[in-house]
This record gives C-alpha cells, sequence and structure tokens, in this order.
C-alpha cells in the first residue's frame, strides 16, 4: 500500500536550472503534480482534476511568458523551436480538459504532466540554461 504521505516527484538540485524564477516556477508545476497525486491517492482525484487543468493552464502561461521573453531577450538561437513545444504542451492540456471527466481522467491527467516534467523541463529546458545565466 502506498502512503499517502508520499510526494510523486520531489524536487533535488538535480533539476534546477540555475535561472531563479524559472526554478521557482517549475517547482510550482511540481507542486500542482504532487497536489493531484495526493488527491488521487485520497480518493479525490476526480473532484480535483477539473481545478487541477484550470490552475495549469493559467500556471503555464504564466511561466511560458516568462521563459519565452527571456529567451528572446537572450537571443536563444532555437527559440522557434521551444515555443513549438510549448504550444503543443497548451493543446495536450487543453485536450486532457475535455476528457477530465472520464474514469482515467486523473491519472491519464498525472502521466501526461510526470512525462512533461521529466522530457521537456529536465531535457528541452536544460538545452537553453547556459544561455540565460
Amino acid at each position: 500500500m502506498k502512503h499517502i504521505n508520499t510526494l510523486y516527484i520531489v524536487w533535488n538540485d538535480g533539476n534546477t536550472l540555475g535561472i531563479p524564477i524559472i526554478d521557482e516556477q517549475h517547482r510550482g508545476i511540481i507542486s500542482t503534480i504532487n497536489s493531484l497525486y495526493y488527491s488521487i491517492q485520497t480518493g479525490h482525484g476526480h473532484e480535483v482534476t477539473g481545478p487541477t487543468i484550470a490552475m495549469l493552464e493559467q500556471y503555464i502561461n504564466v511561466h511560458f511568458k516568462t521563459e519565452e521573453a527571456l529567451l528572446l531577450e537572450a537571443g536563444y538561437p532555437a527559440v522557434e523551436e521551444h515555443i513549438a513545444l510549448h504550444k503543443k504542451l497548451v493543446d495536450k492540456t487543453t485536450e486532457l480538459s475535455i476528457i477530465a471527466g472520464d474514469d482515467t481522467g486523473p491519472e491519464m491527467l498525472l502521466k501526461f504532466l510526470r512525462g512533461w516534467w521529466l522530457s521537456h523541463i529536465n531535457k528541452e529546458d536544460r538545452k537553453y540554461a547556459p544561455f540565460l545565466k
């Protein structure tokens, strides 16, 4: 049996890019993921899926605007490619919000968010970190 106090993703120094506002916003994303995980573990996943998606949509809007402005200002050469990745993430989040009421909605959202964290933040965002430091 899982302990309900266990975090789904634990922030560690290896997740830090060294750009304070971006790192802080990434911690917020992790907090959202861990809150959804906790709700699923306690049997309240369906109750919080809709609000979690709404919160996430607002949060990623602010985060992506912050990140994109920093990348443009720094003259990051792959900025258009990175912005395209952001658009895909927004589109996928919107798609998940449509099916959030399904039986598998909360778990599907959790799986998506974990994949987003592992690939986008720890791989894609790491590519631009040297340009912003």
